[in-house]
């Protein structure tokens, strides 16, 4: 059975104040599965470090099994660890490498042998218990090493990138192998990654972090509709999310747009449930957030798509489908420092989103109403931003070339609205569209 875990604000500063993790709490069930994701340098494996105990937090504490484990070492932790580099023995054989945790504590020599072999068989290396590291593939020395893990039946499973130094193909099945082995132990499992394919695939919930940050936890489902950041929304999915600079406007009686360079987009009356959420953004410098899902290839417009003029400029095949570059005369945004999140709070505590909800406060009857004027022409971008693509999911069989002028419709229910500094101001968890 596995163990609950808790971090609570914990951090790690190393000598010379190089800040690795910051101030993170969350919380993991017993039998649950977390990922921790984020590119290389977020504090990742320093984070798993200190919950193994190989890691001395510099604050907070871990708690397992609402117990502060800050004082037991990690051989009392009931953790087992699976590393990138797999960390065999190189002269012993598959079996005695699997075997060495039980031969380690004593267990006699009939009883470590039938464990090996369940485990080998579950594992599919039965036939290879004779071999040593050197004469197995990588993924061959990485199911030995899960199986020198799983033989001790811990409540933790902590793995580091596992998979990282293997081919994208033996990834794909090894994932699906991992998974099998731990649902069945029942341990709870931490499972840090750079690959947010593998943490989609693998994690009941996901913790993305940024320069030792955690900017959000959630289902996949959730950080992938509704990230609380453009972090969040640029780093998980694929392919990539399109962020585009624009504002928003909203004049008195008239129909509110997104700008989008040259070209605006037209809310539908649908989300006048909304309208007053939005109509505080009035004329700010957004990050226009659309999965290439939400663009399709038509001139027909259903009611709650708005069309979009564009230009191919890259075709790129992936077999199953068609990704489309193209150039909607709009402008691409970087992605923006974000603040931190100590846990599964909504990251968007921010001037504009509290701004709407002191707005709507207003329009529900305590206070009247001002209307902001509108502008006559979009304020200029910065000059650092250039000019960028939008991708676009195509079916497979589809022909454009470069150059070729498209018709796009633009699917409103997936549109995000992003801050300057980030964070996602439209929708709100309560104000979804739903056209």
């Amino acid at each position: 059975m596995g163990s609950t875990i808790t971090l609570h604000q914990l951090s790690k500063t190393y000598p010379g104040g190089h800040r690795a993790v910051h101030d993170i709490s969350l919380h993991l069930d017993a039998g649950g599965f977390l990922v921790l994701l984020g590119p290389s340098g977020c504090g990742k494996s320093t984070l798993l470090r200190m919950i193994a105990g190989l890691e001395t937090a510099t604050s907070g504490e871990v708690l397992l099994n609402g117990r502060p484990a800050g004082e037991l070492p990690p051989s009392e932790r009931d953790m087992a660890m699976v590393f990138q580099n797999f960390a065999l023995y190189p002269t012993m054989t598959a079996a005695q490498n699997i075997a060495f945790p039980l031969a380690s504590r004593g267990d006699d020599e009939h009883t470590t042998t039938q464990a090996v072999n369940t485990v080998a068989d579950r594992l599919g290396i039965r036939s290879l218990l004779t071999r040593t590291p050197a004469q197995l593939s990588g993924g061959e020395r990485q199911r030995v090493a899960m199986g020198r893990a799983v033989i001790r039946r811990p409540s933790v499973f902590l793995m580091d990138e596992p998979l990282s130094s293997l081919d994208a193909r033996l990834r794909v099945r090894l994932r699906t192998e991992i998974l099998s082995v731990v649902r069945h132990t029942g341990a709870t499992t931490i499972y840090v990654t750079h690959d947010q394919a593998e943490a989609m695939a693998l994690g009941d919930r996901i913790a993305v972090l940024r320069d030792g940050l955690l900017q959000q936890i959630g289902t996949p489902d959730q950080l992938y509709g509704l990230p609380h950041n453009a972090f969040v929304a640029s780093f998980v999915g694929t392919p990539r999310i399109n962020l585009l600079d624009g504002t928003l406007y909203a004049p008195v009686g008239g129909a509110m747009t997104v700008s989008l360079g040259t070209q605006r987009l037209v809310l539908p009356q649908d989300m006048a449930h909304t309208h007053q959420l939005l109509r505080v953004l009035q004329g700010q410098q957004l990050l226009i957030g659309l999965r290439p899902e939400a663009l399709r290839i038509h001139s027909t417009p259903a009611p709650y798509e708005r069309p979009l003029d564009a230009t191919v400029t890259h075709v790129e095949y992936q077999g199953h489908e068609i990704l489309l570059h193209v150039t909607a005369d709009a402008r691409t945004a970087d992605v923006p420092h974000t603040a931190r999140v100590h846990d599964d709070r909504p990251a968007h505590r921010n001037p504009l989103t509290t701004a709407a909800r002191t707005l709507l406060g207003r329009v529900r009857g305590a206070l009247p109403h001002r209307h902001h004027p509108t502008p006559q022409s979009p304020p200029p971008l910065p000059g650092h931003y250039h000019v960028g693509e939008l991708l676009v999911r195509a079916r497979h069989g589809t022909t454009y070339r470069p150059g070729d002028r498209i018709p796009l419709l633009v699917d409103l229910r997936a549109l995000m609205l992003f801050d300057t500094s980030g964070h996602r101001v439209f929708p709100q968890p309560t104000h979804r569209p739903d056209l």
